[in-house]
């Protein structure tokens, strides 16, 4: 292992208990989208104590921030070190977005504390709002990393995986109109939404024999009526489209809203579609930076897993074609064990997630002095960035 890379180690090792006890906290006090106050103010004391300006509320979202080291001025290239805190709503912190968080900040220190007074390209950027509300596009959109030459993270899981394809999804609510009657006496007179909606699931049910493999469509009705001797003259359903590039996606969403017209068509309502923003794109990915990740993981130690096909969506592929962006996977758990569960939760805490939380800090330090030491590296990330 290169020297430089022994001690930004041995610097992770020695703020092993520091990190343990960010990822505690923010496990201890779980705040779900834009609501991370408390996460935010942690981390930005955990980073201030450490040596680093940190500025909130950037790209005027209330629950962000921006840490650069406070010895030197910023300076190119820079790599954002990523920090996720959001937590999922009565799970708490079921994705490890705790690891996340403290394997960023411990990351971003070692760095700093190598580099010195040359550490101005080092950058930690307090990302909310991953689970639904898309705090990264946000960012982007704004123009936060603007100076910003490549951000990195990873995220905990059942495989380790130095990158892999992330879909593009939208969001979005579909409400029926209809008219009430009562449903014995005068059901003739009613105009039923909830047909409607039941229809369209079912429409959305033929559809996806026809839909590629990589395309999903999943929903949940939110409203279904209030009484069952009412027509209801209301109904509402929420709802994701998903696909693995921008143009098939939204294709589906337009096949989905065919099949909304169709409903109405068939019962008589009316209809209204509301997207919810940001709309995710699909990860980027960039194989240089996926190349040196996956040397650095193996220099620690961890074997690299085979793709199992498995794909979600986040705000990282927004950000990802704004910049090259790293987005590697490390195991907590075992296949069997999914995210977004309680046993996910408890694993971030688990021995195993401890040593992972450690691993990712080192890779990320580590990868992203690579980044920032070696300019054939920067040149292929540039080159693969802009296929």
């Amino acid at each position: 292992m290169d020297n430089n890379k022994e001690i930004l180690c041995k610097e992770i090792d020695s703020l092993t208990n520091e990190l343990f006890g960010v990822s505690d906290y923010l496990l201890e006090n779980p705040e779900t989208a834009y609501q991370e106050f408390k996460a935010c103010e942690h981390l930005s004391s955990v980073l201030e104590k450490n040596g680093f300006t940190v500025k909130k509320g950037v790209g005027d979202v209330e629950t962000s921030f921006l840490a650069r080291p406070a010895n030197c001025q910023p300076s190119r290239p820079t790599v954002a070190l990523l920090a996720e805190y959001d937590a999922l709503p009565k799970i708490g912190h079921g994705c490890g977005h705790n690891m996340i968080a403290a394997a960023g900040l411990g990351a971003a220190i070692a760095l700093k504390r190598l580099l010195k007074h040359e550490a101005g390209g080092v950058a930690v950027v307090g990302t909310p709002a991953e689970e639904g509300g898309g705090g990264k596009a946000l960012l982007a959109e704004a123009g936060v990393f603007e100076q910003m030459d490549a951000a990195m993270m990873f995220h905990p899981s059942s495989t380790t995986i130095a990158g892999k394809g992330m879909l593009g999804r939208i969001k979005f609510e579909v409400e029926f109109f209809g008219r009430t009657a009562h449903a014995a006496g005068t059901p003739d007179q009613g105009i039923n939404a909830l047909d409607a909606m039941l229809q369209l699931f079912n429409s959305i049910n033929a559809l996806r024999q026809q839909v590629r493999t990589d395309g999903r469509i999943h929903g949940i009705i939110t409203h279904g009526g209030d009484a069952p001797n009412i027509i209801p003259d209301y109904t509402s359903a929420l709802f994701y489209v998903r696909a693995g590039d921008r143009v098939y996606r939204d294709d589906l969403f337009e096949r989905v809203k065919k099949c909304c017209e169709g409903a109405s068509l068939a019962t008589g309502t009316t209809n209204k579609i509301s997207v919810f923003p940001p709309i995710l794109d699909p990860m980027k990915r960039n194989p240089a930076l996926e190349s040196a990740a996956a040397e650095n993981l193996r220099t620690l130690g961890l074997d690299i897993d085979e793709d199992n096909g498995r794909k979600g969506s986040s705000d990282m592929g927004n950000l990802s074609h704004y910049l090259p962006s790293l987005h590697p996977w490390i195991s907590i758990v075992d296949p069997d064990i999914a995210g977004h569960t309680v046993e996910f939760r408890e694993a971030t805490t688990s021995e195993r997630g401890r040593k992972t939380l450690i691993d990712a800090a080192k890779m990320l330090a580590m990868t992203a002095y690579d980044f920032l030491t070696r300019p054939e590296l920067r040149e292929q990330v540039a080159r693969d960035f802009n296929k």
